[in-house]
This record gives C-alpha cells, sequence and structure tokens, in this order.
C-alpha cells in the first residue's frame, strides 16, 4: 500500500501518487459545452486525494460525437477545459482529457452519414436514419488524424498535463482494431499489423504535434469480450507497437459499447433506468424487449482484469494503468505488488471523491460501492453520481 502513495513521474509530469480517476462519461455538458458541474465533478476528485483525474470522451470532431448534445473539442470548449485544469490545478491534481471519436456508432443527426472502418449496420443511430455507416477514405482518414493531433496540442496549451488517445470501447480507433467491425480489403483490414495501422497512424500524430515529453496515454482493450473480436494477443501487438512510438503509458481496458458494455463495468445491468432514459417510444420499447437478451451481466469480482492485464505486463517495460475491480486497500497492494505503475479507479471516486484519503487515513479498508451501476444511468440525467443513499 505505501508505493501507491509514492510519486511517479511520466515525461514532464509528476504526479504526487500511482492513483488516477479513469475516464468516465459524466454526461455534464449542455449544447456541447462543458457545464461548471464538470468541473465540480473533476476538482473534488482532486481534493480527494487522486494524483491525475480525466475528462471523459473529448470528441475532436464534431461527427465524432455518439449524439449531437456531447462535448467537441473547438474553441468554446477548449476555453472552458482551460478553466477546468485551472481549478483542478488549485486543488493539488493534474487532469489530462480523453480524446476519441465514436466512427460508425452514432445518433447524431446534425450528420448526414456516421463514418467508421467498414460499411457496419449502426445499432445505435438507425432509430435516428443513421443506419449505416461510410467506409473511410484516406482524405477521411487524413481529417480525423489531424483532428486528434491538434485537439491534443490546444488542450496541451490551454493547461492540461497529458491527454489520452482512445483505443478501446467499440469506438473508432477501436473499430479499425477489431476485425468484428474492420472489414476492409486494403492496408488497414486483415492483420492485426494491418488493423492497428490507422491507430498508430493517429499517435504517431499526436506525439509529433505535443513533442516527445507531454504525456499521451492510450486507453487500449485487454479484450472486447466476445469471440470474433480484438484478442488478448491483438493487445500484445499494439502494446509493444505503442511502446516502440513513445506512448507514455496504456490504460488497459476491455469491453464493446455496442456489443459487451458490462465487459468493463460488471455487476449488475440498470435496466429499468436504461429503458426510462430512452429518448423516445421506439427506443424504450426496443430496450424493454430485448436488452435482457441482448445486455450480457459480467459478475463483480476484485480485480477482475488482472489475468489479462498480467500478460501486457510481460509483454512491455513501458508503464502501464491498470483498470478493473479495484475496491480496497488489499487490490491495491495486489495491483502494486503485481509490478504496474499506476491504477485507475471509476466507481469507488464516484461513490466517495474522498476514497483515496479515507483508505490512506486507515479510516475504511474498502469502497461503499456495491456496483449496482445506477450511476452509469445518471449519466443520461444531468450527470454521473451515485445514488446508493436514495436506494437505501
Amino acid at each position: 500500500m505505501k508505493r501507491a502513495f509514492t510519486g511517479f513521474s511520466i515525461g514532464d509530469m509528476s504526479l504526487k501518487n500511482r492513483i488516477i480517476k479513469t475516464a468516465t462519461y459524466e454526461g455534464m455538458y449542455r449544447d456541447g459545452l462543458p457545464t461548471p458541474e464538470l468541473t465540480k465533478h473533476h476538482t473534488e476528485i482532486a481534493e480527494g486525494g487522486v494524483a491525475l483525474t480525466t475528462v471523459s470522451y473529448g470528441a475532436v470532431t464534431a461527427d465524432g460525437r455518439t449524439f449531437k448534445e456531447q462535448m467537441y473539442l473547438n474553441d468554446k470548449s477548449i476555453a472552458k477545459l482551460g478553466s477546468l485544469a485551472g481549478e483542478v490545478h488549485k486543488a493539488g491534481g493534474k487532469v489530462s482529457i480523453q480524446l476519441t471519436h465514436c466512427g460508425y456508432f452514432s445518433k447524431n443527426t446534425d450528420i448526414p452519414r456516421s463514418i467508421g472502418p467498414s460499411r457496419l449496420f449502426n445499432e445505435y443511430g438507425f432509430m435516428s436514419g443513421l443506419a449505416f455507416s461510410k467506409e473511410m477514405d484516406r482524405l477521411d482518414m487524413d481529417r480525423i488524424s489531424r483532428a486528434f493531433a491538434d485537439s491534443a496540442l490546444k488542450l496541451k496549451d490551454a493547461g492540461f498535463d497529458a491527454v489520452e488517445v482512445h483505443m478501446g470501447h467499440g469506438y473508432l480507433l477501436s473499430q479499425f482494431l477489431s476485425p468484428w467491425t474492420n472489414r476492409r480489403k486494403d492496408e488497414y483490414g486483415g492483420s492485426i499489423e494491418n488493423r492497428a495501422r490507422f491507430p498508430l497512424e493517429v499517435f504517431k500524430k499526436v506525439r509529433q504535434k505535443v513533442g516527445s515529453n507531454f504525456p499521451v496515454f492510450v486507453k487500449l482493450n485487454l479484450a472486447d469480450g466476445f469471440k470474433g473480436g480484438f484478442s488478448l494477443d491483438d493487445c500484445k501487438y499494439v502494446s509493444r507497437e505503442l511502446e516502440k512510438e513513445g506512448c507514455s503509458a496504456i490504460v488497459l481496458s476491455g469491453g464493446f459499447t455496442s456489443k459487451t458494455p458490462f465487459y468493463l463495468l460488471r455487476g449488475d445491468v440498470p435496466l429499468k433506468g436504461m429503458i426510462q432514459n430512452g429518448e423516445n417510444i421506439a427506443e424504450k420499447l426496443t430496450m424493454a424487449l430485448f436488452g435482457p437478451f441482448m445486455i450480457k451481466k459480467y459478475e463483480f469480482e476484485p480485480n477482475f482484469f488482472l489475468a489479462q492485464a498480467m500478460e501486457i505486463r510481460k509483454a512491455v517495460k513501458m508503464p502501464l494503468v491498470y483498470l478493473g475491480g479495484v475496491n480496497s486497500k488489499k487490490d491495491i497492494e495486489t495491483v502494486m505488488n503485481a509490478g504496474f505503475e499506476l491504477i485507475a479507479l471509476g466507481r469507488p471516486l464516484i461513490h466517495d471523491p474522498g476514497f483515496l484519503l479515507k483508505l490512506k487515513s486507515g479510516e475504511i479498508e474498502e469502497s461503499g460501492c456495491t456496483r449496482c451501476n445506477e450511476c452509469i444511468v445518471e449519466m443520461d440525467r444531468g450527470g454521473v453520481r451515485c445514488t446508493l443513499d436514495e436506494l437505501q
């Protein structure tokens, strides 16, 4: 446990301990811009002793949003994010932001058609009129990769301490990596070497843009969680390539939003709230009828990704961030002893932003989070929050 509270440096960023807040979608946006509630959320986490907090889902282009209310990175949003970064610094923490693009998985009706590695049926947006994606061409790839790089530099200039390139969870770069969604016949499809080509091109452009010492993390799936998807062997290959290209650290995750969303979350599936959050009667009815069959439940257990993550620990020497089921002092000790440089927490900090300080002082031994996942439902109701006290 003592090692978890020692400092650690990545590039030109010095962290006061080894615990970071992972990117979890906050839902604290209005008209595509971050709200004061988003700043409060991350400031409270910094006040709770976490070394680095991560703002989630910064869409690098307007068409990179899964729905049109989401934030995308432009001059207005970055100005507000710069203010957020300043408040986090005052609270004693560092701040990163997740850079991403949704790819084909969108119901953003502001765009005529979603894009992806291949022409794909859009199960998320078909009821909004976005039934099939357009296969990206070279011009699309150049535009998106430049947007990742330009966004990273603007955020660096705005005061962010790091950025995280999102290559997981079934969003665009993950769609290229996964054989389930990448059906291309050119040099960007087929083997893992080809499927990884575009995501690695994006990373290289980001690295070139921000310089060699600015921390650039990557969130990467250990596996998609289903047969025919991105695998642990694929992850080993991509991790080695990222190490060669100067990736600062990999945040190891898992799951595919459109197919295995609870592969990462584990615990209860809050289906009732998910039905209520449907935008129209068709969405509510679809979720009520098919949700129990479409959304697989995965039982929660402490450190549930550790065995898979250990395979990546053996494959690379670069810093790795462990994510998945850390709920107690014992869990932190286990992960630290396994050789991971950093640990990412999500739901324990949503339940109690002061979790880490209480753990350090000995006030508690484990989180009070029950993994009911009702906080996920709250993302679409004004902002992520813990509802446990209301349920008891």
